[in-house]
């Protein structure tokens, strides 16, 4: 698993925070559902890159 490091607000962390208070996780568990949660929504993980834009044209 690898480490991330994020700013956010301050109501964005006290909602996050209550959260995991609320459904008795941790804060990291309520971040990492709210991520895959997102990504899931956008189906980020059937994504796939086959190539990069060139960005000098």
């Amino acid at each position: 698993m690898r480490r991330i490091t994020i700013s956010v607000e301050d109501d964005m962390h006290r909602a996050l925070r209550l959260l995991a208070i609320v459904e008795e996780k941790s804060f990291g568990a309520v971040v990492i559902d709210a991520i895959d949660l997102y990504l899931k929504q956008h189906n980020a993980y059937s994504l796939d890159v086959s190539r990069r834009k060139d960005s000098s044209t």
